[in-house]
């Protein structure tokens, strides 16, 4: 969800391809008048409107050149339309990928086989699913197949016959995964991949390094663009890096879960069905660029330099009233009166099977001749708090990991001092006022699994590497349904899901 539930209508309408000329890498859209449209239900899609919607801000709309402020903060934020109904959503392709080592006996695989029972209930019969094994061999237990009333009756047999045996070839389990997706001809718009494991890799490639190249060179295709993969880590004794790192490793990333209770399985895996039911536009490209000869940085990972003046970001998906920011910054202002960013999208409507391009959007900073500076955006100031939170974490991650405790410590402590004196500048609602609240008590979660190493082994590692990817793609990975979660709505499809299939599995 986004950081705010009032994100701004914007004016980009979705139009078809005709008469578009490229420019600079962006696609001049001639702009058409909006059509009125009428009053929609929580749960319908607006026809008329985009199904991601694209909205700038900046944190000073004018800066005098005579300040001592040389740079302005901008954020381009992407919204997905609201969810659609049951009956129309898109159907989806589902591969189920358990351990069945030795370490699953008793109650983690029995809760296991029951939460698939649940997931394989929720599923119409034009969605496909299929479950495959690893122990000390990977084994494809249900081929995938839509899920007719027969096919789901021998689905649900295979899950309860399922039995513990051998060692982790979590490498053979997660290709066969794919592979299983990659077998259908004619493949739904939504693929993806469900991997629990409660261990480390002991049987096939164990080496992560090795594991991650052998899921790229899976999905190099690009028929397997739009296949993600979502990891479940159970208790204590598993890699969070290599799932982490296992979940981002697609071109469209899934979700690190850290389960750290055996009766949050359910709601992990419904919080990640839920997301895969409302999955409203994928392959996303966002294009960025300064006009004014400004030197421009985007502050994300994803993002490519395509000229010195402008950058181009693949972001995978969007899913229902999911809101991704990008935080960009300008600087160097040269003089002419003004700096420009402009902005444009182009993706893949699922909801409607088309291929949508954006308008062009502008945004302006003043530049006068004085030292004049406007107020701060308090939405543009609350994103670069969001994105330090995110990268704290990986640095001191990084750190933990590295055994220099000590220095991890004290990078989240300073990230908790700059987070508490910047909001403290900032004229703050009480919404904005949880947000902050929430960054914080996520800093002083992932601080409390640093005590030794010994404890960032057990858990800080596994609560720093989802909260690090939580804030980075602004999506939760929450798997206690109970947890308050600023990208979790409390109506959302994942919210749904995760309470429901929880309850269906007491």
């Amino acid at each position: 969800m986004s950081f705010f539930n009032n994100v701004s209508q914007s004016i980009a309408r979705r139009l078809s391809g005709a008469g578009q000329e490229e420019t600079d890498g962006f696609v001049v859209v001639p702009p058409t008048p909006p059509t009125p449209t009428p009053t929609a239900t929580a749960m319908d899609v607006d026809s008329t409107g985009p199904t991601v919607s694209l909205h700038l801000k900046q944190k000073h709309s004018s800066i005098g050149m005579k300040s001592d402020l040389s740079s302005n903060s901008f954020v381009a934020s992407l919204t997905g339309a609201s969810a659609v109904n049951e009956e129309e959503r898109a159907p989806i392709d589902i591969t189920v990928v358990i351990d069945i080592s030795a370490s699953m006996t008793g109650g983690k695989l029995e809760l296991c086989k029951k939460t698939c029972q649940v997931l394989l209930s929720e599923l119409k019969p034009t969605d496909r699913f299929s479950l495959v094994t690893f122990g000390d061999d990977a084994k494809t237990e249900f081929s995938l197949s839509g899920l007719t009333s027969s096919n789901k009756v021998n689905a649900e047999n295979k899950v309860k016959a399922l039995r513990t045996q051998g060692c982790t070839n979590l490498s053979g389990g997660l290709t066969l995964g794919i592979q299983e997706l990659q077998s259908a001809s004619s493949p739904n718009a939504v693929r993806s991949v469900l991997l629990l494991t409660d261990g480390h890799a002991n049987r096939g490639v164990s080496d992560p390094a090795g594991i991650i190249s052998l899921l790229k060179g899976c999905l190099s295709s690009e028929s397997s663009a739009n296949i993600s993969v979502n990891t479940f880590g159970y208790g204590e004794d598993h890699n969070a890096e290599l799932l982490q790192s296992i979940s981002e490793g697609s071109r469209t990333p899934g979700s690190y879960y850290f389960v750290e209770t055996e009766d949050n399985v359910s709601s992990a895996f419904g919080d990640c069905i839920g997301g895969l039911l409302s999955v409203a536009a994928q392959n996303i490209k966002v294009k960025i660029r300064e006009t004014t000869g400004a030197t421009i940085e985007v502050k994300d990972d994803r993002a490519v330099r395509t000229t010195s003046s402008s950058f181009t970001l693949q972001i995978g998906d969007i899913m229902a009233e999911e809101t991704k920011d990008f935080l960009i910054e300008v600087f160097n202002f040269q003089s002419g009166g003004v700096a420009q960013v402009e902005v444009q999208v182009e993706y893949v409507d699922i909801l409607n099977s088309t291929t949508c391009t954006s308008p062009v959007e502008s945004i302006t900073t003043l530049l006068p001749d004085d030292a004049t500076v406007s107020e701060v955006d308090v939405y543009v100031g609350l994103q670069a708090l969001r994105v330090l939170v995110a990268n704290t974490l990986k640095t001191a991650g990084g750190q933990a990991r590295g055994r220099n405790i000590k220095e991890a410590r004290e990078v989240v402590q300073g990230c908790i001092k700059t987070i508490t004196d910047e909001s403290a500048k900032l004229t703050l609602g009480a919404g904005d006022q949880v947000i902050i609240t929430s960054l914080l008590k996520d800093l002083n979660d992932c601080l409390s699994g640093m005590v030794s190493y010994q404890e960032y082994e057990q858990r800080g590692s596994k609560m720093m590497s989802m909260k690090a990817q939580m804030h980075t793609y602004q999506r939760c990975n929450e798997s206690d349904e109970t947890s308050y979660n600023m990208y979790r709505g409390a109506t959302s499809s994942k919210a749904q899901y995760a309470k429901k299939m929880k309850s269906k599995c007491k």
